[in-house]
């Protein structure tokens, strides 16, 4: 035989003896028993718990390198904070999964530092958010932000955030505001906030144009309409001239003061002590005279008037020219 020929029947024997072999080895023996796992010094997470896979670099068969993605480290600090953890630690959590018996190499700093991510609340946004909130009591256009104050604003977890103010707020009758805040975020409760302020609300308000004193009538050129603020006055607050024109005053206002309903009174149609027209009229006759008011009278309502002509006192009707008409 052909010694070249028995060579080439070698090689093709030998070949496949190697492909038999190969199929037929368990699959165990063809998977890969090689773990590196390198621990970061510093690392930036997102969650309330630390998974190892956020803090370390994982080279293993994707069986173990799941499980190890999701080793538990300990809860995160908070949003914005930074806490420490020692290599031993770690190491221990890893050798805790029993992978003894796999080629695992484990590269872990002494400590490493771990910061929990955050997002920053701007004082706008809740700015914004409070007068949606105060537009429920207060009608648009009736009210104005002043001073805006929030207290106690940090970082919180990232994650979609909102505000939930105090449902029992309601505003009180003076300018001051303030009201609490809650911080959510994805349905999670996380801080509450302050909130601070003054509310105003400009519109034209009837002021003393000059000084008025206690009894004096009032008349157009006594008052005039300015902008003023009248945020929680609006029970009292007088926005026509034509409101207190003829008016009495019933204390001393200053120039420029803003004047509201109680603070005046119907001026009487005959003051006390003048000399007015008396009627009487009985069937037939028809008398008058002159007469000496007693009181302050005002029309549909009686007063006692003195006459002059026989001293005297009878009580009569005033009518809205200032005549007492005497009641029989």
């Amino acid at each position: 035989m052909n010694p070249r020929t028995n060579y080439k029947k070698y090689l093709t024997a030998v070949s496949c003896l190697i492909c038999i072999l190969l199929f037929n080895l368990p699959a165990k023996a063809l998977t890969p028993k090689k773990i590196f796992i390198e621990i970061t010094r510093t690392a930036e997470v997102t969650r309330p718990v630390i998974y190892l896979g956020e803090i370390a670099n994982i080279t293993a068969p994707d069986f173990f390198k799941e499980e190890l993605t999701r080793i538990d480290l300990g809860k995160s600090p908070r949003a914005g904070r930074m806490k420490q953890l020692s290599g031993e630690r770690i190491t221990a959590a890893i050798n805790a999964m029993g992978l003894n018996e796999h080629d695992i190499n484990i590269q872990v700093p002494k400590r490493v530092f771990i910061k929990r991510a955050g997002q920053e609340i701007d004082p706008s946004y809740v700015e914004k958010a409070l007068r949606q909130f105060l537009a429920k009591f207060l009608p648009k256009g009736q009210f104005k932000l002043n001073a805006f104050r929030v207290r106690g604003i940090e970082p919180y977890p990232q994650g979609d955030l909102s505000l939930v103010f105090d449902p029992r707020y309601r505003p009180s009758g003076n300018d001051r505001l303030s009201v609490h805040a809650e911080v959510w975020v994805d349905g999670v409760k996380q801080d509450r906030l302050t909130v601070t302020g003054r509310l105003s609300q400009i519109k034209p308000a009837v002021v003393a144009a000059t000084r008025l004193k206690r009894g004096q009538t009032i008349t157009p050129a006594d008052v005039t309409l300015q902008d003023m603020d009248v945020f929680g006055r609006h029970k009292d607050l007088i926005t026509s001239v034509d409101q207190v024109i003829g008016m009495m005053v019933t204390r001393n206002i200053d120039k420029g003061e803003c004047i509201t309903q109680r603070e005046f009174k119907q001026a009487p149609a005959i003051e006390k002590g003048a000399v007015i027209k008396l009627t009487a009229k009985k069937d037939r006759l028809s008398i008058i005279t002159l007469g000496i008011c007693k009181e302050d009278g005002y029309p549909g309502q009686t007063v006692t008037v003195q006459n002059l002509t026989s001293g005297k006192l009878v009580r009569g009707l005033v009518t809205s020219d200032g005549t007492v008409k005497v009641v029989f």
